[in-house]
């Protein structure tokens, strides 16, 4: 199963290499003429890699460093090429590459249905046994890098809460910041505690 897509769009890429080779490499010259096209490489980059010595899969392997090497945006860009339905009728091997496998697809590809539900499950929880959580957890900065890492909480409230001597008031910090920032923040909170610490979230619900 190909690698669907996620938000680190430079991990995709890389992720994704050998895949994007093969498939690319069938028509490297209008892969690159659309690359060029849609302003994601300069037209001196376009010269540079268009080298009639080199094969059809080194044309291919030259453009993806390129695009790598450039950043997030850069290959945020490409990859919205790639779903380009026209794109995609030239190279339609790329449609596998956008289809989520329902076995270990991503928690924000689940459908929107079983999404909500689980949000409101998480928000739910969170709100209701907030005296609690309070108290009973002592790992908060675990969580909070967790949330950090999922830029659900910015630098500056994660250095807030880690400024904070006592347990207690680290997470009363942490519950502020989720108030701020809503459901998404709440329900992210949730799955990180079912992970980290189930046996709490279990005592809880039970």
């Amino acid at each position: 199963m190909i690698y669907y897509m996620c938000q680190n769009v430079m991990e995709s890429v890389r992720k994704n290499k050998v895949f994007l080779i093969k498939t690319l490499s069938s028509d490297a010259s209008m892969c690159l003429q659309y690359v060029q096209n849609d302003n994601i490489i300069s037209k001196r980059d376009y010269n540079n890699l268009n080298q009639p010595n080199h094969t059809q899969e080194k044309i291919i392997i030259n453009l993806l460093d390129n695009l790598t090497n450039k950043g997030d945006e850069t290959c945020r860009k490409f990859l919205k090429l790639l779903e380009k339905e026209g794109f995609q009728d030239i190279f339609p091997q790329l449609k596998e590459l956008f289809t989520p496998d329902p076995t270990s697809a991503e928690r924000e590809n689940r459908p929107a249905v079983e999404q909500a539900r689980m949000q409101a499950e998480g928000v739910e929880f969170v709100d209701k046994h907030k005296k609690d959580l309070i108290q009973r957890i002592s790992s908060v900065m675990e969580i909070a890098d967790c949330l950090l890492c999922k830029k659900m909480i910015t630098g500056e409230m994660y250095n807030k809460i880690s400024a904070q001597d006592i347990t207690q008031a680290k997470m009363r910090n942490l519950y502020q910041f989720m108030e701020m920032g809503g459901k998404a923040v709440k329900e992210e909170f949730y799955r990180i505690l079912k992970e980290k610490n189930p046996h709490l979230v279990l005592d809880l619900e039970s």
